[in-house]
């Protein structure tokens, strides 16, 4: 994904919210995307729910693969809602929740990208930390994707947030984070000793952009190369995806352990 829009692509709506300048485009080959303080934050192709066509969309379903049934989803920051309405629509039964700071966000996503909500997907406005603190629910997978320009809120990356995050995970259960690289996020060593900080294992997915997913697990066990294929397949029968879960995890993962931390620690 670009991170800034294209010349050619047409600017289809445009709002100052209470919280960050908003605008959609349309690109020449269909795709549609929306840009939060010029910055690009997602994309799809209007009427396709069904397909995710940026890699760290596709990148983030690996957190299929770690869990064994999972249900129970939150997603704390929206954007236009592809993921949330991917995995609704391949199952049917998940429940998500999803929190999302700016309401006109969430009237964005619904009128632009065809979000719906009901049967099991309930988008919350509000912070995604004070959601997180409060909430009695329990959850298989926890994703983070909550930005501001190219940096993540800085109450949303402290040993103390992912703790909490921890906490609202299921045994087993994984969190799943979206980092911009260092290449544009000064930060980003420090994020990821974070994570190495407060999970039991980390495992890192390479985006073909600037992002990178990483699954951070609760579970103590090490989940080598050849088990997380079988996964990748098992969840693939389970699934329609649309794309090759089995050739993402083959091609891009990496499991990182406390020997690749080195930076500083984010605390509150």
């Amino acid at each position: 994904m670009d991170i800034y829009p294209g010349k050619e692509d047409k600017l289809v709506y445009e709002a100052d919210t209470a919280i960050q300048h908003l605008k959609v485009f349309d690109k020449m080959n269909g795709f549609r995307y929306l840009t939060l303080n010029g910055v690009q934050h997602g994309g799809n192709l209007p009427g396709r729910p069904e397909r995710l066509v940026l890699p760290y969309f596709r990148s983030a379903m690996a957190a299929l693969v770690f869990l064994d049934k999972p249900k129970d989803y939150l997603f704390i920051g929206l954007g236009m809602g592809a993921m949330p309405a991917f995995l609704k629509l391949v199952q049917p039964d998940a429940e998500i929740d999803v929190v999302e700071i700016d309401p006109d966000v969430v009237g964005v996503a619904e009128v632009w990208f065809g979000l719906t909500q009901g049967n099991g997907l309930k988008v919350t406005v509000g912070d995604g930390r004070k959601f997180v603190v409060e909430t009695e629910k329990r959850y298989d997978a926890v994703f983070l994707d909550a930005y501001q320009d190219l940096g993540v809120p800085t109450h949303l990356t402290t040993v103390e947030f992912m703790r909490e995050v921890r906490g609202i995970l299921k045994p087993g259960g994984v969190a799943v984070s979206n980092l911009w690289g260092s290449v544009v996020n000064p930060i980003f060593d420090n994020c990821v000793s974070t994570l190495l900080e407060v999970f039991p294992q980390l495992y890192q997915f390479k985006s073909y952009t600037y992002n990178y997913i990483f699954i951070a697990d609760t579970s103590d066990r090490v989940l080598m190369p050849g088990e997380l294929l079988t996964r990748a397949k098992k969840a693939t029968a389970k699934m329609p995806l649309g794309f090759d879960l089995v050739e993402l995890v083959r091609k891009n993962y990496t499991r990182l352990d406390k020997d690749s931390a080195g930076a500083m620690l984010l605390r509150d």
